[in-house]
């Protein structure tokens, strides 16, 4: 079916294979089914299972594998360690979802950077030295905010810990306190993927400027506004480095104190033998420009992304691109809240999904570097950091907004930002297209909290008038693969 399908398409790292991705996700989706069922159900399904694998007369090698995998799966330990955690309960209520009217129907700011590359050598190299100025300007910022953050994490358990304290960036991780009597909006964005006109739309619509200039000229009588940017910025859609990515870090530079630019892992790029490659298959930003472009270009964009912070935690909830890291994995090396700033702790929670399985066994989130997560693992790990929401992108799902964990003791919130079945940012035969874009915003004020869905009006942005990206045609072909 189309599900099945488009597992196909899914990203998947460097070096692992797609059929061994899509088996994963299979595997998974019948453990799931499975865990569903009592006990004495799961038998009688295993049972049902063996009489089909037998109804031909002939027990395929391959049928005979899967039906073993499954059952050591069903009989793996599944403990997880959980708190009585009074603290903990959710305060959050979520809202219906809106549309919101263009506060603008365009913005100066836009309009030095809506440009195509050029296929003329001198004038793209003028382009790209101009990207690789706002690169270093970014990783300086960022440089910046680790220097006076460094080491504040050590020996820290809890983000209440923090309490009362100014932001910082301790590494790779970001903190930020919210502060008594200070009202808070935050306007969330997932996945971009090359999707130009949904960063704008989501721009335009939160009105970000202009709040950002009033709580500038007056932080007493004015909200305090911050835009989260969940990752993957580039590949799939047909603006990924000369437009999101370009446009979120002027973005930053101008407003670092409000805005949070968070890793995905399509923001991953890997050397070998003086080349750099994308470190997921199929990488269509860096694929489109290397014809064109010296090798030195990638270095650059991959200290870019080696430089990007992997999470925020605002008050009590967890602003990450993926998820949670591999049980074992944290056994093995975490100890307290800098332990998240490990090289291989960050990879993971770049990659990792929520299942709708209370917990996923060891042997099944070692089969894929996309690996699942349960329930209870994603409230055992919430409840270790003091948070009790995790809003993450990551993951396609055609309502761009879905509550995936929703009980007394959690919130899990999936975000997906790219899409849109008529968007001239994507090819024509992309996957995104079944994709209703959805951002999100997120107020609070003194421990009280609500948070409204709404949908990006992409197709305002689609119009040469508005977006100049659209007065011309690329001079540089995309290229899917």
């Amino acid at each position: 079916d189309r599900q099945v399908k488009e597992l196909f398409t899914e990203a998947v790292a460097d070096g692992e294979n797609q059929d061994q991705f899509v088996h994963s996700k299979l595997k998974l989706r019948c453990f799931e089914i499975f865990k569903s069922f009592d006990e004495k159900n799961q038998e009688q399904l295993m049972d049902t299972i063996d009489e089909l694998i037998h109804a031909d007369g002939q027990v395929h090698p391959a049928e005979l594998k899967f039906r073993g995998e499954l059952a050591h799966l069903l009989e793996e330990d599944l403990e997880v360690e959980l708190l009585d955690d009074e603290d903990n309960r959710i305060q959050v209520s979520i809202g219906e979802t809106k549309k919101l009217e263009l506060a603008q129907d365009n913005h100066p700011f836009f309009e030095q950077f809506e440009h195509h590359y050029s296929k003329d050598p001198g004038k793209l190299l003028k382009q790209i030295k101009a990207d690789r100025e706002l690169l270093d300007r970014v990783i300086g910022l960022f440089e910046d905010q680790r220097a006076r953050g460094s080491g504040k994490l050590t020996g820290k358990k809890q983000v209440q810990e923090f309490s009362g304290q100014d932001p910082f960036l301790d590494s790779h991780v970001y903190i930020h306190p919210a502060k008594q009597n200070v009202d808070y909006e935050l306007t969330v964005v997932g996945d971009l993927h090359g999707c130009y006109s949904c960063l704008k739309g989501v721009l335009m619509q939160s009105d970000f400027f202009t709040k950002v200039g009033n709580y500038r000229a007056d932080p007493e009588n004015s909200t305090y506004p911050i835009l989260v940017l969940l990752g993957d910025y580039i590949d799939r859609g047909m603006f990924s480095y000369q437009g999101v990515l370009r446009s979120v870090l002027q973005v930053f530079s101008t407003a670092p104190e409000h805005v949070y630019v968070l890793r995905g892992n399509h923001e991953y790029y890997f050397e070998h033998q003086g080349k750099v490659y994308g470190g997921v298959k199929p990488a269509e930003a860096i694929n489109t420009l290397k014809p064109h472009v010296p090798a030195e270009v990638f270095q650059h964009y991959m200290k870019l992304f080696d430089a990007m912070p992997n999470m925020l935690f605002f008050d009590r909830f967890l602003f990450v691109h993926g998820g949670i890291p591999r049980d074992l994995l944290l056994k093995e090396k975490y100890t307290d809240l800098s332990s998240l700033n490990e090289w291989d702790i960050r990879f993971q929670m770049m990659w990792s999904d929520p299942s709708s399985a209370d917990v996923i066994p060891a042997s099944l989130q070692e089969q894929s570097a996309r690996f699942p997560f349960g329930r209870l693992q994603s409230q055992a790990f919430l409840q270790r950091m003091g948070c009790h929401t995790l809003v993450r992108g990551h993951e396609k799902f055609d309502e761009g907004f879905k509550r995936i964990y929703d009980d007394e003791n959690q919130l899990l919130i999936s975000l997906f930002s790219a899409g849109g079945h008529d968007n001239h940012d994507l090819p024509r035969e992309s996957s995104y297209r079944s994709v209703t874009p959805k951002a999100m915003t997120l107020r609070l004020k003194n421990g009280a909290s609500e948070i409204t869905p709404w949908l990006i009006d992409y197709q305002a942005f689609n119009d040469p008038d508005r977006n100049r990206f659209f007065q011309a045609e690329p001079e540089i072909e995309h290229r899917m693969g």
